[in-house]
């Protein structure tokens, strides 16, 4: 079934007014939710949403937290989300980021004290549209085996990048350290679908096509996964001092435990060593010559990082996004809870 985007950035901004959320920061916490669905990433759209107000519901997410700086250099910034909503903590990272930039030419934060926070890409975008390159990374709860193991021990770990350009629009990767996130795994299981092979291991160590008996992600690409993820971990855990995936609470763990999530979020000016124009003319002719070389006999169009999901949300914004029964059963539900009309 297919919804009104705007329509359901509302529904999603109210359930979390509901819960304790300022308008301004639930308006922000929707507008990344609804991006991700429209984008056709719906592991970290709407399905997450009566865990996100559950969790602030319950009291494990501060509704009136605050970010904070610890310290402060010219380039780096240490800062604490104080338990708050990731997707604002993030943001206020990457605002500050890029105002910084602005003067000094890049900056970067290691934040600590933080939760869950969505689609990489919705911070790194911002970074994007103020005509700089955005970087954000964050570490998890332990969901990925290292090679050659079969227990958990690293989150998946996403890395977000985002370049401007002047003819393709954002160039955007944003992807977890592991095969896929972990979120598909969830909502396979959410929608009682099976998952391909490769993706997961059970208890055992063994490849496993049942969601239900996932113990560990995978990571992609084998060691070079494996590589980037740890990395990941210590740049977030290591450097902005949360926890680690070991330690860390997880996003559906009601008992009391806070996540302690830590992000490592930047921004470089472009402009600060190129000018921003030339900048993009020469990042096009790249793009332009990946656009128009030689396509595979079966390929009828070769698209760059974040294309797909680009076209994806123009599609939606005029058609509506998809969401599965499964889910809209779920929006009912909260919609009843909380008493905010859902049609």
């Amino acid at each position: 079934m297919k919804y009104n985007c705007n329509k359901m950035r509302e529904f999603a901004s109210a359930i979390m007014q509901k819960n304790g959320l300022s308008k301004q920061k639930s308006d922000l916490f929707a507008e990344s939710l609804i991006a991700a669905d429209m984008r056709g990433i719906s592991s970290h759209g709407v399905t997450r949403l009566k865990t996100y107000a559950y969790r602030l519901e319950a009291g494990l997410v501060d509704a009136h937290a605050e970010t904070t700086i610890i310290k402060e250099t010219p380039a780096l910034v240490l800062m604490d989300a104080n338990n708050g909503l990731g997707v604002p903590a993030a943001m206020d990272a990457m605002k500050l980021c890029v105002e910084k930039a602005k003067t000094i030419g890049c900056c970067f934060a290691a934040v600590k004290g933080g939760n869950h926070f969505g689609m990489g890409e919705f911070f790194t975008d911002y970074a994007a549209q103020n005509g700089m390159i955005g970087i954000a990374m964050t570490n998890g709860p332990a969901a990925l085996a290292p090679i050659g193991g079969k227990k958990a021990i690293l989150g998946t770990n996403p890395l977000a990048v985002s370049v401007p350009s002047e003819k393709y629009r954002t160039v955007s990767l944003d992807m977890a350290t592991s095969v896929v996130a972990r979120g598909k795994v969830t909502l396979a299981k959410k929608n009682g679908k099976k998952i391909p092979e490769g993706w997961a291991i059970d208890k055992d160590g063994h490849s496993t096509t049942d969601p239900n008996k996932v113990s560990c992600m995978l990571p992609f690409g084998g060691a070079k996964g494996y590589g980037i993820g740890l990395l990941i971990e210590l740049m977030c855990c290591g450097l902005a001092g949360a926890k680690s995936g070991l330690t860390m609470g997880s996003f559906y763990d009601f008992s009391g435990k806070k996540q302690d999530v830590g992000y490592f979020i930047g921004a470089i000016n472009v402009g600060a060593v190129v000018e921003e124009q030339k900048f993009k003319e020469q990042s096009d002719v790249i793009l332009t010559s990946i656009k128009e070389s030689p396509r595979a006999e079966d390929c009828d169009e070769i698209y760059l990082p974040g294309e797909i999901e680009l076209n994806r949300a123009e599609q939606a914004q005029r058609e509506g996004m998809e969401i599965s029964d499964v889910v809209v059963k779920e929006l009912e539900e909260i919609s009843m809870k909380y008493k905010v009309p859902f049609n």
